[in-house]
C-alpha cells in the first residue's frame, strides 16, 4: 500500500508534457496554449474597426478567431493583439484573409497561436520604425502557413521574446531596412520556411535556436548570429541556400559566425552559380563558430525529416498561407528562376504585382 500511495503522489507532482498548440506543431512555440477554452468570436467585416471587425475581436483576451469574409484587412493602424488568443485564417472563405498596410502587435503578450494569415506591412504604413508582425518581448508564440512582406523594419521583430516557432511561412520582399527576423531571448525554432530577398537578418538569431529545411534564396546575409551579443547555440540542419542577382558574397549563407557561437551544421546546401537550375553542393562552413558534434536541442535531428533538396520542393509547394495568393505566386516564382530573378525592394510598387504591389485577393 506504501508504494501505491508513493507512486500515486510522484505522479500528481511530476509535470506533464503540455498540449502541442495544434496537431503537427513543432519547436519551442508549440508550448503555446492561444484562445484554446475561450470564446469562438467570427469577423463578418473587412472594416478597420467596429462591431464584427479583426481590430474588436483581437481586443480581449481567451478568443478563437475565425472569419466569414475574405479579402484585404486594411490596416489604419497597428493592430494589437490580446494575450490568450488563436487566429484561425484558414477559416475565411475563397482565397483567404490578409491584413495590409500597418503593423501587427503581439508585443508584451503571450500564448498567440496564428495560422494563415497575410501581413503585408509596406508603405502604407507611415511609421517606418514598424515591422510586419512584432511579438517583442512576448513569450509562446507560433507562427505557422502566415505570408509575412514588406516588413520596413523587420519582417519579423521578436525582441527579448520566449519560446517561439516560425514555420511553413513565408518571409519575403522586406522594404526599407530590408530585414528578414530579429530574435533575441529565445528559444526560436525556424521551420520549413521560404525566405526571399533580404539584405540581412534570415534571421538574426541572438538566442539558442533551431532552423531546420528552410530555403533562403537572393540573400546578401542569410542566417545571422548574434556576433558579440552572446554565447547562443545554432542547430543548422538541412537548409537550402539559392544565391541570386542581389547577392554579392555567396558564403554569406553563414553570416558573423564568431568563436563565440556554437553551431550544429549538418545537410546544409549552398546553390551559387546562378544558372536557372538547382545544382548545388554541400555547405557547411560556419566560419570562426565552435563546431558541435550533434545538435545542442535534443529534437533537431527528429525534426529534420527532409534532405536540402526535399526542402526546397517541399517549401515551394506548401509555404505560406494558404490558398496560396497572387503574391505569394510571384514570390515562389523569383524563387524558381534559381539565380536568374529577384531583387531587394524599396517598396511594394516595384514589384508589378496589381494592387499596389500587395496582390488582389
Amino acid at each position: 500500500m506504501y508504494f501505491s500511495i508513493a507512486v500515486l503522489v510522484t505522479a500528481l507532482l511530476s509535470p506533464t508534457v503540455s498540449a502541442l498548440a495544434f496537431d503537427g506543431a513543432v519547436g519551442f512555440g508549440s508550448i503555446a496554449t492561444g484562445g484554446t477554452g475561450g470564446t469562438t468570436v467570427t469577423v463578418t467585416t473587412l472594416a478597420d474597426s467596429g462591431t464584427g471587425s479583426l481590430r474588436d475581436a483581437v481586443s480581449q483576451s481567451n478568443r478563437i478567431i475565425e472569419f466569414s469574409v475574405s479579402g484585404y484587412i486594411v490596416l489604419d493602424s497597428a493592430l494589437s493583439l490580446s494575450s490568450h488568443l488563436t487566429i484561425n485564417g484558414q477559416t475565411a472563405p475563397g482565397n483567404g484573409i490578409g491584413i495590409m498596410g500597418a503593423e501587427v502587435s503581439a508585443s508584451g503578450k503571450t500564448n498567440i497561436i496564428i495560422r494563415n494569415l497575410r501581413m503585408r506591412q509596406g508603405t502604407l504604413d507611415s511609421d517606418t520604425g514598424h515591422s510586419a508582425f512584432n511579438m517583442g518581448k512576448a513569450s509562446n508564440v507560433i507562427l505557422d502557413h502566415c505570408s509575412i512582406e514588406y516588413g520596413q523594419w523587420d519582417s519579423i521583430d521578436a525582441v527579448g521574446t520566449v519560446n517561439i516557432t516560425v514555420s511553413n511561412s513565408i518571409i519575403a520582399l522586406p522594404i526599407g531596412q530590408q530585414f528578414g527576423a530579429h530574435v533575441e531571448t529565445g528559444p526560436s525554432t525556424f521551420y520549413r520556411n521560404l525566405w526571399v530577398s533580404a539584405h540581412n537578418r534570415q534571421p538574426l538569431s541572438k538566442d539558442d535556436t533551431q532552423y531546420i529545411n528552410n530555403v533562403v534564396y537572393n540573400y546578401q546575409a542569410a542566417y545571422t548570429s548574434g556576433n558579440t551579443a552572446g554565447y547562443f547555440s545554432h542547430d543548422i540542419i538541412g537548409n537550402y541556400f539559392i544565391t541570386g542577382p542581389s547577392t554579392s558574397t555567396a558564403k554569406d549563407a553563414f553570416y558573423q559566425m564568431d568563436a563565440q557561437q556554437s553551431v550544429y551544421a549538418s545537410g546544409n546546401y549552398l546553390d551559387d552559380n546562378e544558372d536557372g537550375e538547382l545544382n548545388g553542393s554541400s555547405y557547411n562552413s560556419v566560419g570562426s563558430a565552435t563546431v558541435l558534434s550533434e545538435p545542442w536541442s535534443s529534437d533537431s535531428s527528429s525534426l529534420a525529416t527532409l534532405s536540402a533538396v526535399e526542402a526546397v520542393a517541399y517549401v515551394l509547394a506548401n509555404s505560406g498561407a494558404l490558398p496560396r495568393d497572387e503574391l505569394d505566386t510571384f514570390v515562389v516564382s523569383q524563387v524558381k528562376s534559381y539565380g536568374t530573378n529577384g531583387t531587394l525592394y524599396k517598396s511594394q510598387t516595384s514589384t508589378g504585382v496589381s494592387n499596389g504591389g500587395y496582390g488582389t485577393l
